[in-house]
Formats: structure tokens, C-alpha cells, sequence
């Protein structure tokens, strides 16, 4: 019905910015904000720091229990962990420089760093 009113100038529009859209996602995913490396802190203190580039499996301790990360394919992910709800566990790996897995129970953070200063967001993101 809404189609009735729109003329072939409205289509074409909608059509160009559309596919501007999708070239736009397909950028920034492609090529931007991606990390180097893997830092892992428990309680606030640096215990790991590993390469996205190579495939890994490494326990860290908490005050819960023990947490599994694992970095495959580029991301990284918590395979495992002893806190009582494993939200950490459900949230699925990342891989782009920002992210971050928590485990608040057992104070892991999970962060990935690196990578092009050029393509940080702001300051507060970094």
C-alpha cells in the first residue's frame, strides 16, 4: 500500500542507501578495530598476555575457582569457568580490540588490546 505512493526517484534512493549501509558494515568489519593480543587480569592484576595469532588454552585462578581461556581462529573465548551462573561462558568469543569477557564472580577479565591506535572510538573505549 505504502508502495502506491512512492515514486521510482523514492526506490532508487532507498535502494543507493541501502547497499551504502552494507558497504559501510562490511568495512568496518573487515577492516576495522581489530586486536593484537589477549590480556587476561584477575582481581585488576595482569597475569596473561598472549597473541590472537596463536591458538592457545590457559587456566588462570581466581578467588572462585579456576576460568579456561582459549584463543582460536583470532578470538578468544572462556571455555570454562567454577563462578556459579558461567555468563562468562555464554557470552561468546571476541575479537576485536575493546572487547571484553567478565567473570565477576571470580574476577577474570578477559580484554583484547592492540592493533592501530588510527582506529580507536574515543578515549573512553580504548
Amino acid at each position: 500500500m505504502i508502495l502506491r505512493y512512492a515514486t521510482r526517484g523514492d526506490i532508487v534512493l532507498v535502494v543507493v542507501l541501502l547497499l551504502l549501509s552494507a558497504a559501510g558494515f562490511a568495512g568496518v568489519n573487515r577492516f576495522g578495530f581489530s586486536g593484537k593480543h589477549v590480556v587476561v587480569e584477575v582481581d585488576g592484576v595482569k597475569v596473561l598476555e598472549l597473541s590472537l595469532e596463536q591458538e592457545a588454552r590457559e587456566v588462570v585462578t581466581g578467588p572462585v575457582g579456576e576460568t579456561v581461556v582459549v584463543i582460536e581462529n583470532g578470538s578468544v573465548r572462556v571455555e570454562k569457568s567454577d563462578c556459579p551462573n558461567h555468563y562468562c561462558e555464554r557470552m561468546g568469543p571476541i575479537s576485536r580490540r575493546g572487547e571484553l569477557v567478565v567473570c565477576v564472580p571470580n574476577r577474570v577479565v578477559v580484554s583484547i588490546r592492540g592493533g592501530s591506535e588510527s582506529n580507536a572510538l574515543d578515549g573512553v573505549t580504548q
